[in-house]
């Protein structure tokens, strides 16, 4: 059943960019390795076109006409994006309309005054849980708030084919064999993450949340930009401090080692302040 989904929406993925849709394209891979930390580099021009930041005005080119709801600041501008509803109608399970790795998918709320700021909660994380159970191979990320590296506020995760770049060097990190660069708080449950109950991972996330804000000095009041990672048998939490640093940016993806630019200058970027220096900046240093 799921490989018979998953090859369903690569094809339709396929199909959405030979009719300029979506946008995808070509892409050079680099790879570095800084301060022992491993980092792909994705060169893709296609990526040009794509808002980095919240409020980033979308290309004319795009078709605004229909909003993914009345307080969303995403479009849909094809019906044949939506792949179904999850959780019973939470979320849409979506195809991205900016994709280097085909397909890359979203789940947004139904509720389309919801917000990126906002923690993560029981159907988020059921509805992470279902795609993945859908579509193999993929590893679901949440960015939230803007210095967590989102571009629009509509809340919604995201789906990508894993392995997550960096995983391994965050695990072995665990053993003292590996270094990373920010910190971080890793869960290995005793089951894929596919199995694993909601409760305990929303309680394993709120335990990792409460570790967040004291790592950063916030109060419960205040939002707590971070990433999450459910990959394998692993959620992971990072605490973030910026989207940003001196043109730099980074988001889940990119703290865990994939870093997608649309030109060599982007990558330069990187390079220029040093791949692990700027994770550290973004992140909390380790």
């Amino acid at each position: 059943m799921s490989a018979s989904i998953a090859e369903s929406i690569k094809n339709t993925c396929d199909l959405l960019v030979s009719e300029g849709i979506i946008v995808s394209g070509p892409y050079d891979s680099i790879h570095y390795e800084d301060e022992g930390y491993p980092v792909e580099f994705r060169i893709c021009p296609a990526l040009a076109t794509k808002p980095h930041t919240v409020g980033a005005v979308l290309s004319p080119a795009f078709d605004k006409s229909r909003k993914w709801g009345p307080g969303s600041d995403m479009y849909c501008p094809d019906e044949r994006l939506i792949i179904t509803k999850l959780n019973g109608g939470s979320h849409d399970l979506a195809l991205n309309m900016f994709c280097v790795d085909r397909p890359q998918l979203m789940m947004l709320t139904t509720n389309s005054y919801r917000r990126q700021h906002e923690a993560l909660d029981a159907e988020d994380f059921k509805a992470m849980l279902e795609t993945i159970n859908k579509v193999p191979n993929m590893y679901a990320i949440y960015n939230c708030s803007e210095a967590g590296g989102c571009s629009r506020v509509h809340k919604h995760m995201q789906g990508l084919r894993g392995p997550p770049f960096a995983f391994d060097a965050l695990a072995h990190a665990e053993e003292g064999s590996a270094k990373v660069p920010f910190q971080y708080y890793l869960h290995h449950f005793d089951t894929k993450i596919v199995d694993a109950s909601v409760v305990d991972l929303v309680k394993t996330y709120n335990d990792f949340l409460n570790q967040t804000r004291t790592a950063l000095g916030l109060n419960k009041e205040e939002t707590c930009p971070h990433n999450v990672v459910l990959w394998d048998d692993a959620l992971i939490v990072i605490p973030r401090r910026k989207g940003a640093w001196n043109g730099a940016s980074a988001n889940t993806g990119g703290m865990m080692g994939s870093v997608w630019v649309p030109d060599q200058a982007g990558m330069d970027k990187w390079l220029q302040n040093g791949c692990a220096n700027v994770l550290r900046q973004l992140g909390v240093p380790r």
